[in-house]
């Protein structure tokens, strides 16, 4: 290959002076930190300057650096009185615990919610406590609860509902069940609507009335919070041997990582310590979807939010719904085989059907619009919320995405870091637009009448007005290829879990050469990234067919180019190698 080493690098010299421009249509910006504290913590701490830049653009500095290394839950969680209603909810479920009653227990169908189901259906087996639980099926019951449902559970002799992930917004439904004598406790974190049902109890950090600084937690951390204050209430007035709740840190970590919240300090130590007892997990429902997952290596929060989470959705979007919740309470190893190898089998077809639909979803867009909303008759509801990701990923605006199977459609949404869809979806149930709907900043789903889509439309038109529709991300370092060593990559974890709030650290490296570039499952790139002094490694481009990355380099495959990563580590025949995720490419 032949290469102008002079016209490249003063190419490289005039993208250092002006804005990082790439294929992806994003402008990249180094993070910005302060030398004089990077130096501080370099020396206080032993650390390298890679860390130390890494660590103070996160806002670490010698006061919080041992709470962010190494955040312990006995050391962070608060009192868990501090979430309004605890201790009111508290009370009655020890009171049902004691008197030996049957508890209903109504779980979202997404992760969050199947992994809460699951850690409350535990919690009570371990204390032989008889119940129910129910996830609803995505399409003939929709999300949280119904007037059936609650049927169901009162039909089953339970005086008690706990509904998890859910119920905020169901005021219909939990003041129908509390006139017929049934006591309704909500465990959520979904923001809410001017009202709110007339339950026992609802306990949720993002009410009005919540004081708590937990808005960030998930519905599985919210259940934690509850089991603790229960376990201690127990302690008190019994003499039963209460679970221990760091067991459960495993699917609080699942959900966490899967519903795309903060990962804040107590999430950060929810996560934190949920993978050491992941990797160690006594849950024969997890491993077993573990192994049929293929996963070989320490399970890290990639796997969580990639391989693992995506699995346990598959039941709810295209499968059935509670198989989730079945598999991760379940101790038969030979059924959770099969249950573990159904949902890898609803994972296949999920992306077979949300691939048709993001294509027609991707010819819908109205470049014109500042929030994205598409509809189709023919859309599988299952997953139209990774379409709408999908739509957020590639045009970097809000996405709303509808199916239009019943006369009573499903929507789901997806937002950006500076709009949020939870408040825009309260704002169009206070005004009839849609008949219900929930959500958190990040996401969110509703229902709307058919006839009701163009008023919808009319009303997106103002709600998202930003500075500006450049794409601006940001990179950590500007690092060289020589750099790179798996001491490198072993550092970086210490600061680890990444998630929303503590981003996987990118790098900006410059002078690359791409060898052998080729495609693999259909739309990833698979190639060699070097330099001009032979340093190189393995390399892969998720999705390069989708957003011109192939198209580029294939176009200027003679050329140098600049590249914004991520460092991951590949595992094979017992050899540990770093390879890089390509995440976009410098054009200007």
């Amino acid at each position: 290959m032949q290469i102008n080493v002079e016209i490249q690098e003063e190419k490289i010299k005039k993208q250092t002076l002006s804005k990082l421009k790439s294929v992806r249509k994003i402008q990249w910006k180094e993070k910005k930190s302060e030398h004089e504290l990077e130096c501080i913590l370099e020396k206080k701490f032993g650390l390298n300057q890679i860390i130390s830049k890494l660590l103070v653009s996160r806002g670490i500095d010698t006061e919080n650096f041992e709470k962010f290394s190494n955040p312990l839950i006995k050391n962070i969680m608060p009192d868990p009185h501090v979430l309004d209603s605890m201790e009111c909810a508290t009370k009655k479920i020890v009171e049902f615990i004691i008197k030996k009653k049957k508890i209903g227990l109504l779980g979202d169908y997404d992760v969050d919610g199947s992994a809460s189901t699951a850690i409350m259906c535990s919690y009570l087996k371990s204390l032989e406590v008889d119940f129910e639980f129910y996830i609803p099926d995505r399409i003939e019951d929709g999300y949280g609860p119904s007037i059936k449902i609650m049927e169901y559970f009162k039909n089953k002799g339970c005086e008690l509902i706990i509904t998890l992930d859910c119920g905020t917004s169901s005021l219909k439904e939990i003041n129908y069940i509390t006139k017929q004598q049934v006591d309704v406790i909500v465990v959520d974190h979904h923001k809410q609507g001017k009202e709110l049902p007339d339950a026992f109890a609802i306990v949720n950090p993002n009410k009005k009335k919540d004081n708590s600084n937990l808005k960030n937690l998930c519905a599985a951390g919210v259940v934690f919070f509850l089991l603790a204050s229960v376990n201690r209430e127990l302690k008190q007035k019994t003499n039963l041997c209460v679970p221990d709740l760091l067991n459960y840190l495993d699917l609080v970590a699942l959900a966490t990582i899967c519903d795309l919240v903060k990962l804040d300090l107590m999430n950060r130590a929810f996560v934190k310590q949920g993978l050491k007892i992941l990797n160690n997990t006594k849950n024969d429902g997890l491993l077993s979807l573990i192994n049929e997952s293929g996963i070989k290596e320490k399970v890290s929060c990639y796997h969580l939010g990639y391989v693992i989470g995506p699995r346990i959705n598959a039941g709810g979007r295209v499968g059935k719904s509670s198989k989730g919740t079945e598999l991760l309470i379940s101790s038969d190893k030979n059924l959770n085989f099969v249950m573990a190898r159904q949902l890898n089998e609803y994972n296949a077809l999920r992306k077979k059907i949300e691939l048709q639909v993001e294509k027609e979803a991707i010819r819908q867009v109205d470049d014109n619009a500042n929030v994205l909303c598409v509809n189709s008759e023919n859309w599988h509801p299952g997953v139209i919320g990774i379409v709408a990701s999908k739509l957020v990923e590639k045009f970097n605006k809000p996405s709303i995405v509808i199916s239009e199977n019943i006369d009573v459609c499903k929507a789901s949404c997806r937002s950006v870091n500076d709009f949020d869809i939870g408040n825009l979806i309260i704002e169009a149930v206070e005004k009839k637009i849609i008949e219900t709907g929930g959500g958190h900043k990040m996401a969110g789903g509703f229902s709307v009448k058919k006839d009701k889509i163009t008023e919808l439309k009319k009303f997106l038109k103002d709600k998202y007005n930003p500075k500006s529709f450049e794409y601006i991300k940001y990179y950590d370092y500007d690092l060289k290829l020589s750099s790179i060593d798996m001491n490198l990559f072993n550092e970086i974890q210490k600061i680890s879990p990444f998630g929303i709030g503590n981003s996987t650290p990118k790098f900006l490296i410059r002078d690359c050469i791409i060898k052998f570039p080729r495609i693999v499952g259909e739309k990833h790139l698979s190639c060699i990234v070097s330099d001009m002094y032979k340093n190189e490694f393995k390399s892969i481009a998720f999705n390069a067919i989708d957003n011109s990355i192939n198209d580029f380099i294939e176009s200027n495959i003679q050329e140098m180019f600049s590249l914004i990563v991520t460092l991951s580590k590949n595992t094979w025949l017992g050899q540990e190698k770093i390879e890089l995720r390509i995440e976009d490419v410098i054009n200007s």
